[in-house]
């Protein structure tokens, strides 16, 4: 029985690999390019890869060859090779500027750099190509069914950037303590206020801002600490002004106690 079974197994998987065999073999180079699109239809997207790979020199600008070369590129993107489906669309669009689906085209290439931006925490300049690529997009096709998406996209890479400046400003805040530079924690945090007025960040920012007012003035010398203790006062207020219940009250109305005991010295 088992011999049977492993004759059954083996005439299967001839006759599965028969046709991929068979058009790689060949010489036909439509015959080849049908085979990979039925492949493609199956959603076999590597072996219409394979094929794919062996007719992008002899097909390139054929007419006849603008849906073969979207699959090409849509199957690089399916499994995921964001490296080459980025490239592979933005040939088709180029190749084929009056396809209907140029625009599917040039919006999936920049889909590919989605995929290959890194966490904001990294260099970000894949991040600001693609949104460079999104603005050429939108400003090009105004009316194009994939704007709404164009826009979506824009605003996930637009937070991303956002978030990196925030963290960016915020570390002068947390390595203040070795460096003492919280003058420059304060500009950075005004700087991503005034660049992004309305960030979703801006609660933590003024509260950063507030915290960096308060550890340059409790660490500053006697001539300069009333100017600058009346100064973090006044950010605790733009905090409070901002939200009320802010998240951060607890910790800067403690500030705040300290910020007073001490200019109460300034008062006698």
């Amino acid at each position: 029985m088992r011999k049977y079974i492993g004759l059954s197994l083996l005439v299967a998987t001839v006759a599965s690999c028969g046709p991929m065999q068979k058009a790689m073999k060949s010489e036909d180079l439509d015959y080849k390019k049908e085979v990979a699109n039925q492949f493609f239809e199956q959603k076999k997207y590597k072996r219409a890869l394979r094929l794919y790979e062996t007719l992008e020199s002899p097909l390139r600008m054929r007419p006849d060859a603008e849906d073969m070369f979207f699959n090409f590129a849509e199957a690089s993107y399916i499994t995921k090779d964001y490296l080459l489906s980025g490239p592979r669309f933005r040939l088709f669009a180029s190749s084929y500027p009056k396809s209907p689906r140029r625009e599917e085209a040039l919006l999936k290439e920049i889909k590919s750099g989605v995929e290959l931006s890194p966490v904001y925490s990294l260099d970000q300049t894949i991040t600001n190509e693609t949104i460079d690529k999104l603005q050429k997009f939108i400003d090009q096709y105004p009316n194009s069914e994939f704007v709404p998406e164009a826009n979506k996209i824009m605003a996930e890479m637009n937070q991303k950037i956002e978030k990196k400046t925030f963290e960016n400003a915020k570390q002068l805040n947390t390595i203040g303590g070795w460096t003492r530079n919280y003058n420059s924690a304060i500009i950075a945090m005004d700087n991503f206020i005034y660049d992004y007025p309305g960030t979703i960040y801006k609660e933590d920012a003024l509260y950063y801002k507030l915290d960096s007012a308060y550890k340059l003035a409790m660490n500053s010398v006697y001539s300069k600490m009333e100017e600058r203790l009346k100064n973090a006062k006044g950010m605790y207020e733009t905090l409070i002004r901002f939200n009320e219940k802010t998240k951060y009250k607890e910790a800067a109305d403690t500030m705040l106690a300290d910020i007073n005991k001490e200019l109460e010295k300034f008062s006698k």
